[in-house]
């Protein structure tokens, strides 16, 4: 049997993990991400696994078409396919009332849900003769917990949530799903959180904590647990899920 598994949001942080982690599998790896990674070519050609890298950024609604194009070609063939939805942004950062640029407020919803819809149908169709599929969405912590200042971010985990649920609905045992928080991560996410005012995020001085007492997880071992997660004879069965639950 053979597996392709495709993953966005790769440039840093966690997605980087999990993709240099697939690298290693000998299997067929799509990443979509703004740029290429030579460091993935390097570890894919050492492992002799297979390649592809689309740049797009899925911001950008023509580019996120022409990749779902590119994408259908590549999974047609293989018995197991694998998506995980890691790309994910969280500015704006900002108080109710100064949520008003529309532009930014639609490309944060692109970015975290628009684009996992669009590229989910897109491989569930390209899929249809695929004996094992399985779909991670990386949501959050606060698309379950309202959080001052994170009025769009938590608005998009929760469509996130609320949408794997629906996909489970549609799709029955033709394929697992889940929406899945990976906990607070040492990430290029976080430096943003913390260099944002208090007076936009109230609950900055929780994320300064985390930081300075060092309870932020570690991306390579996050990765580590949410691939075996994603591989496990249970996936799917939570539906919304957290990797938190699962031993370390």
């Amino acid at each position: 049997m053979t597996t392709i598994t495709i993953i966005t949001g790769t440039t840093r942080g966690l997605g980087a993990s999990m993709a240099e982690q697939l690298a290693t599998s000998g299997e067929h790896l799509v990443t979509l991400s703004r740029k290429p990674s030579d460091a993935l070519a390097n570890i894919a050609s050492k492992h002799a696994s297979t390649l592809t890298q689309l740049n797009v950024d899925l911001g950008d609604a023509k580019a996120l078409m022409q990749a779902v194009q590119a994408l259908k070609p590549l999974i047609s063939g293989h018995d197991r396919v694998r998506f995980i939805h890691n790309a994910g942004i969280v500015t704006p950062i900002a108080q109710a009332e100064n949520l008003n640029d529309l532009e930014v407020i639609n490309h944060a919803f692109q970015v975290n849900i628009t684009s996992a819809m669009v590229l989910t149908a897109a491989i569930l169709t390209a899929s249809g003769k695929a004996t094992d599929r399985r779909i991670m969405l990386i949501s959050s912590g606060a698309g379950r917990n309202a959080s001052s200042g994170w009025g769009v971010y938590c608005a998009t985990k929760a469509a996130m949530d609320r949408y794997a649920e629906a996909v489970n609905l549609d799709v029955g045992e033709r394929a697992r799903i889940t929406s899945m928080a990976p906990g607070v991560i040492d990430t290029d996410m976080q430096v943003t959180i913390r260099s944002t005012p208090k007076e936009a995020l109230p609950s900055l001085d929780r994320f300064l904590g985390f930081h300075q007492n060092k309870q932020l997880g570690v991306p390579d071992t996050i990765a580590r647990r949410i691939l075996a997660a994603l591989e496990s004879d249970t996936y799917g069965a939570t539906i919304i899920d957290d990797i938190r639950q699962y031993p370390a």
